[in-house]
């Protein structure tokens, strides 16, 4: 073989958060084959959420303490700012676009997701925040007093947003609907939702979008399409991400809407490849076929590829939850929360807490938000599991329909 090829008893395309868990799952099993991590990230893997949480508000937590220190706990060999650009599965055999070989006995494709854009100049006031090194941008531009921009009414923009407004930041947040989260949250609580960014001084544009930015020396102008132009001095986009599935289908593996299909296993179509994170499509034990871009679904799907890849045949039965918090304001959700279906709540006595439950058409649960309640959620994955009709659960529950 080629001195150029790298060989390795296990090789991972992506160095996030499902490859360190997959670097963990296969040393639970196999402590001596010989592991390596193409990443095209310039930093070891660490805690992703912490980049638009924790870090904003715990003065105590820093950069440092976001790292797993993947490679030293799990004797593996490291190689960052690093992009794949094909895989050869029948030669088992990986190429960078340095034209850098790699070669495995056993793949993990954890690629995860690319951030959307808007149309624009590449500028470093401009962060569509994904990485640690998009997180240390915004660090650079949004000093107190500054004014920073938040286009985005998902995760990435609330919580940057409310991170950036407790830093002392001014901060304008553009959002496409009537309210935050009004595409999820009841009426009520996306209102008491929205109100805690108005308290703490975040002024809110309600139906806009942003439609491109330009770049003018150390400034920011947004150009809205109502006409409205905002000039700042950094932007933040939170615009949602898409999945990056060009290497496996240029690799041939089987697709589908969702994403790289996988089987219980989380193998692929393809001989000794597997799959976790963000890319996958695989069948939920208690939602169906499902693809999910949340930590939980990263860390979980990933550890169990990991011991699959080592020879445990283990299957992937997690069902996953989501989760945000934001000021004094914890939620977590199972299956679908979506506005646009039949809600019903339970006020939890004693705090402002709220059990909100998601109907379809024909009244039978499809999903559960917890908004400041500290109950177990294998409880709400008992009930959705059974697929109970709403006249089941009024029998045993206090429920108020709610828009």
């Amino acid at each position: 073989m080629p001195e150029k090829i790298k060989h390795f008893n296990y090789l991972f395309i992506g160095g996030g958060m499902a490859a360190d868990q997959a670097a963990a799952g296969i040393r639970s099993i196999d402590s001596k084959g010989s592991l390596g991590i193409v990443s095209a990230d310039s930093d070891e893997p660490y805690a992703r959420p912490a980049l638009s949480k924790k870090l904003w508000v715990d003065p105590e937590f820093t950069e440092d303490d976001t790292n797993f220190h993947t490679k030293e706990k799990n004797n593996a060999v490291l190689f960052l700012k690093t992009q794949v650009t094909q895989i050869d599965p029948t030669k088992h055999l990986v190429t960078t676009a340095d034209g850098i070989q790699f070669s495995y006995d056993k793949l993990l494709l954890a690629t995860g997701s690319t951030p959307q854009t808007l149309a624009g100049p590449d500028s470093d006031l401009v962060v569509a925040l994904r990485s640690k090194d998009d997180y240390r941008k915004i660090r650079a531009f949004s000093s107190a007093h500054k004014h920073i921009i938040v286009v985005g009414n998902g995760y990435i923009g609330n919580e940057i947003a409310a991170g950036l407004v407790q830093n002392d930041v001014q901060v304008s947040l553009v959002i496409s609907g009537e309210r935050l989260y009004d595409k999820k949250f009841p009426i009520y609580l996306s209102k008491k939702y929205q109100q805690k960014y108005i308290d703490a001084g975040v002024k809110i544009y309600s139906n806009k979008r942003a439609e491109k930015y330009e770049t003018q020396g150390d400034q920011v102008k947004v150009f809205l399409n109502d006409g409205t132009v905002l000039k700042g001095d950094g932007l933040v986009l939170g615009l949602g991400a898409k999945i990056e599935l060009e290497l496996a289908e240029k690799a041939h593996l089987k697709t589908d809407k969702l994403g790289v299909i996988v089987d219980k296993n989380l193998k692929t179509s393809a001989s000794d490849i597997w799959a976790a994170g963000d890319i996958i499509s695989y069948s939920d034990a208690i939602l169906g076929r499902q693809n999910a871009g949340h930590v939980n679904h990263a860390v979980k799907s990933g550890y169990t590829a990991g011991q699959n890849m080592a020879g445990k045949e283990t299957s992937y039965n997690h069902t996953p939850y989501f989760y945000s918090w934001v000021f004094d304001v914890s939620w977590e959700a199972l299956g679908a929360v979506s506005s646009s279906l039949r809600m019903y709540a339970e006020r939890l006595q004693h705090s402002d807490g709220s059990v909100i439950y998601y109907f379809d058409d024909n009244d039978v649960l499809q999903g559960v938000l917890l908004w400041n309640a500290r109950i177990n959620l294998d409880h709400y994955r008992n009930i959705l599991k059974k697929k109970p009709h709403l006249t089941d659960l009024e029998k045993i529950l206090s429920l108020e329909k709610v828009d």
